[in-house]
């Protein structure tokens, strides 16, 4: 947490109500996308008790597991309706080739799942690795059975773990990055809670809605865990009930214990559904960014080459990565990171704000410019390379070669050659490498003059994936031709997505 954000809390909390902060999405929100909250049975892993999910607000499909004997049947539905959703994005585009990339299609949308919270990211990550195994039975389509429900929930867990993708959100993620509570990071994750500060009743504070919020008798947590005064007093009292049914055979009493739990699971989940709605709602409030948009067309590539994988080989994710794809998969996640962390503070204002508290973005005045110094290039002819020295009053925390970029022109880069540390503040001697023009033909536009304000952090372009080398020129003795899993290999040819 930053100064600023801090700041911004403790005013919230003065204040008891939320203070706005970002007022930009960062995030693309699909027009459908499909609202998905589980609830666990209390001491299993991963083993559900309801879900409440779909895409009209109205109209929820609630899914709910039998009281006892395997969720075989529970399970197979609730495939059956995430399947459908996935299955409905069949329409698709052609790109021609550009660059190194070939000509290819794209799926024009793709799903997007919506969940309350981060604990919910986290069950959904382990329902689809205790799915993905899982064989089809005898006589039923491959495509559409429980095990292809674990691959693709495996599929969006993975990607909430990328940054910047948008298959699989958080709402209270979401929504705390733009509102800022007087509670802590903790409460945030009670989506009740969080929008009660945001947008109370009339005539109450943010933090009188928020302590009505919390009360359990009033409203229940947003899952995947239940509340355990619901557990003790309401569901375990009815699924005892059932159980002694079942034991004496009992087969009315059974169906309406099964009826009660459907009720009173509804019940329990309509709240947060209706919250979640309400979340999306002011979500959409917000404009988007122009990167939320190319980082949703990197996704909906993603999505297309997964499509395509699981049309031609269809085999489970593996139950962990090898040494090789775990070093990919790690320098694609903390490159993606920084690149999405420099790309929110070039479009938005607060961001670049709380990068200066931390020394990761700066702002300061020109003081001297040499818009007519060159250095050689690859071939003996001159290159235009303007330098300018920046003083600044803002911590510094940059090394010599870093690559900066301001909200002005993203696109004008300037590479920062020496950093000089004076009696009041920092001289940073800075080289413009694009958009200079010729020796000839110089462009002054890119060029600042001497008292101008700069506002600089690091730019995306920064942030590129150190070189790899092919699994076949890997040894064995750290996860070598040995392996050649298509999901590894898929990932391999993915570009750098910032």
């Amino acid at each position: 947490m930053t100064r600023l954000s801090t700041l911004l809390r403790l005013e919230a909390a003065e204040k008891e109500t939320a203070q706005t902060a970002s007022t930009i999405r960062h995030f693309h929100l699909a027009e459908q996308p499909l609202v998905f909250l589980p609830l666990n049975r209390s001491g299993t892993e991963a083993s559900p008790l309801a879900v409440m999910l779909g895409t009209d607000p109205a109209h929820p499909h609630l899914l709910v597991a039998p009281p006892a004997g395997r969720p075989t049947a529970f399970l197979q539905e609730l495939a059956d309706h995430v399947l459908a959703h996935i299955d409905g994005f069949q329409n698709t585009e052609h790109l021609p080739a550009k660059g190194k990339r070939p000509a290819r299609q794209r799926h024009t949308h793709a799903p997007q799942l919506l969940v309350a919270n981060r604990k919910s990211l986290t069950y959904i990550q382990r329902l689809g690795r205790a799915l993905r195994f899982t064989p089809p039975p005898d006589g039923t389509e491959t495509a559409r059975g429980t095990g292809r429900l674990g691959q693709w929930l495996t599929f969006f867990s993975d990607h909430a773990e990328h940054p910047g993708s948008a298959f699989l959100l958080a709402l209270t993620d979401q929504v705390a990055t733009h509102w800022i509570t007087g509670q802590s990071r903790l409460e945030d994750e009670h989506l009740a809670a969080l929008l009660a500060w945001i947008d109370p009743p009339p005539g109450t504070t943010g933090l009188e809605a928020a302590h009505k919020a919390e009360d359990p008798q009033l409203h229940r947590p947003a899952g995947p865990a239940t509340d355990p005064s619901f557990d003790s007093l309401e569901l375990d009292p009815l699924l005892t009930a059932y159980n002694d049914a079942a034991r004496e055979a009992n087969t009315g009493a059974m169906i309406r214990h099964t009826d009660r739990l459907t009720t009173l699971l509804r019940e329990y989940l309509e709240p947060t559904w209706n919250d979640a709605w309400r979340a999306l709602g002011l979500l959409r409030t917000l404009p988007q960014t122009q990167d939320a948009e190319r980082r949703w067309a990197a996704d909906r590539d993603r999505f297309t080459a997964y499509t395509t994988y699981l049309a031609a080989d269809g085999r489970p994710q593996p139950v962990k990565d090898d040494a090789v794809s775990a070093a990919r998969r790690l320098a694609r996640m903390e490159l993606a990171q920084g690149a999405l962390d420099a790309h929110r503070a070039l479009e938005d204002p607060f961001f670049m704000a709380e990068r200066r508290t931390t020394g990761e973005a700066l702002a300061g005045t020109v003081t001297d410019v040499d818009a007519h110094h060159t250095v050689p290039g690859a071939k003996g002819r001159p290159l235009l390379r303007p330098r300018l020295i920046l003083h600044t009053d803002d911590p510094v925390r940059l090394d010599t070669g870093n690559l900066l970029a301001g909200p002005r022109n993203p696109r004008v880069h300037l590479a920062v050659r020496a950093i000089t540390p004076r009696e009041h503040g920092t001289d940073l001697l800075l080289e413009i490498t694009t958009l200079t023009g010729t020796v000839a033909k110089p462009r002054t536009d890119s060029v600042p003059a001497v008292g101008d304000s700069l506002e600089l952090t690091f730019a995306p372009e920064f942030f590129q994936r150190p070189p790899f080398p092919s699994r076949d020129n890997t040894p064995w003795t750290h996860g070598g031709p040995q392996h050649n899993h298509p999901v590894a290999a898929l990932e391999e040819t993915e570009e750098p997505r910032p």
